[in-house]
């Protein structure tokens, strides 16, 4: 260690092909991509963990956090459907803005004279 900086042949690499006329960002890439073929590469030891083969414990883990996911989705989507419908049925919702996109441009507010005339300013009106 004492001899001198630390060689780092992955980023030695990169800068040759940068100075070459190669992107800069693709030309490091490429360099980790060749490290990453070499077994005692320092890379391969950093990226093998994320990169590397799974396990079927870990496979079917991200499986079942995807249907998870969708059931969930579903669930709350039934809800609003519910909701919604309720909300429609009978007269005394018709007031109800439900949580459809459409419905909120049936929403009016009033707004006081002097409000109104600053949002007109503002409006350009």
């Amino acid at each position: 260690l004492a001899s001198g900086p630390p060689r780092m042949p992955t980023t030695e690499s990169a800068y040759a092909h940068v100075l070459e006329g190669h992107d800069p960002e693709a030309a490091l890439v490429a360099s980790i991509k060749r490290a990453l073929a070499q077994p005692d590469s320092i890379w391969r030891k950093l990226l093998e963990p994320v990169t590397g083969p799974r396990t079927q414990d870990e496979y079917l883990a991200q499986v079942r956090c995807t249907l998870d996911a969708r059931a969930a989705s579903r669930d709350w989507r039934k809800r609003a459907k519910f909701w919604r419908r309720a909300a429609k049925e009978d007269g005394r919702h018709a007031d109800t803005v439900t949580p459809s996109v459409s419905a909120i441009s049936d929403v009016v507010e009033v707004l006081e004279k002097e409000r109104r005339e600053k949002v007109e300013e503002m409006m350009g009106r």
